[in-house]
């Protein structure tokens, strides 16, 4: 069910009184991203920021530099994340940022396991652990076909355990050394590097936000989960992270904004804009040549000398008041832009 006009205004309203500046992010997480949440900070007028956030990942780096912009504008304990629907890979890392996690019914964090291009591939990426995985299932495939062949030729042979053991490696060798030739020592440095990524960028914004749950929170968001798709729930968040709540009335139309409208999670044009700017009524202007009660004084004659000429009252518009649903896009200009170059974070 579309949400009314009129309830989409008074959200607006509750959270300009509030001084809580509203932003949506909707897409990919990228670098033309980041530059028009920065452009949007620049405008910041309230003292929280609560940003709803909804997409499948992305760029690791932008996702970074958009937390450590709202972090450096609004303090981390004044940083909130509205989670519609899907907030994977990227966006949970720009949710180690925040203080505070309101997630709606229907929506679901990701792993942090960074994605990489497949090769010759355009658009299918893989998980930077599935290589890794691969090494460690054949390194304990190894290990225990070694143990059998040994206890087998061992027992069954009489043969001594040192010429028991030499055989059962040869056996083993000649099984898995294809299987290992096809690693590529330079992909996999590439995978530990991607997962580096994640893990120290999760440590700097935890480091400021406080939001993890425990010391192991980051590594189990990390190597965990099975697949690069594997949902993490509101209650499994609450795991992971301090602060996890379902949303209460506003939230809930800024939740449904998202899921009846138009932005998509996956877009690689992100949408980003402010939602206070967005829906707030703008005010008609009256020129002078409106109201003729504003006219020059020498345009004006002597009251009661003409009869005619009787100033007519400003009629009733009926109309309703124009509201300016422009979203705010960064492409065009560079002018104002907000930077969030504060530094290196501790790491």
């Amino acid at each position: 069910m579309s949400t009314q006009p009129n309830a989409i205004e008074a959200c607006a309203k509750h959270y300009a009184d509030q001084e809580t500046d509203v932003i949506f992010y909707a897409g990919q997480i990228t670098r033309a991203g980041y530059e028009r949440f920065c452009q949007t900070l620049s405008k910041k007028t309230g003292k929280r920021l609560l940003l709803v956030l909804s997409t499948v990942g992305g760029d690791p780096n932008a996702g970074y530099r958009i937390a450590r912009a709202a972090i450096h504008h609004y303090e981390p304990e004044n940083f909130s994340i509205v989670i519609p629907r899907y907030c994977k890979s990227a966006g949970t890392l720009i949710c180690i940022g925040a203080t505070r996690l309101v997630m709606a019914n229907q929506a679901e964090l990701g792993p942090l396991d960074i994605q990489l291009r497949k090769e010759g591939e355009l658009f299918q990426q893989s998980s930077g652990l599935d290589i890794l995985r691969g090494m460690t299932h054949l390194q304990q495939q190894a290990l225990s076909t070694f143990s059998e062949y040994l206890l087998d030729i061992n027992a069954g042979s009489g043969l001594s355990t040192k010429i028991a053991s030499e055989i059962a490696s040869n056996l083993v060798i000649g099984l898995y050394q294809p299987l290992f030739a096809q690693v590529d020592p330079v992909k996999l440095g590439e995978m530990s590097a991607a997962l580096e990524i994640a893990r120290r960028y999760g440590e700097r914004l935890d480091s400021k936000a406080k939001s993890l749950s425990n010391s192991s929170a980051l590594n189990n968001l990390i190597v965990a989960y099975p697949t690069h798709g594997f949902v993490i729930d509101r209650s499994e968040a609450r795991d992971l992270f301090k602060n996890v709540v379902a949303p209460d009335q506003n939230e809930k139309i800024l939740c449904h904004l998202v899921r009846d409208g138009t932005m998509s999670p996956d877009s690689s044009n992100p949408a980003v804009f402010d939602f206070i700017e967005t829906c707030t009524p703008v005010a008609p202007t009256i020129t002078p040549e409106e109201n003729p009660d504003e006219q020059p004084l020498a345009d004006q004659k002597p009251e009661g000398s003409d009869p005619a000429d009787v100033p007519q009252q400003l009629g009733d518009d009926g109309g309703t008041a124009q509201v300016n649903d422009q979203q705010h896009d960064a492409g065009g200009s560079n002018q104002g832009d907000a930077r969030a170059d504060e530094g290196p974070a501790a790491g």
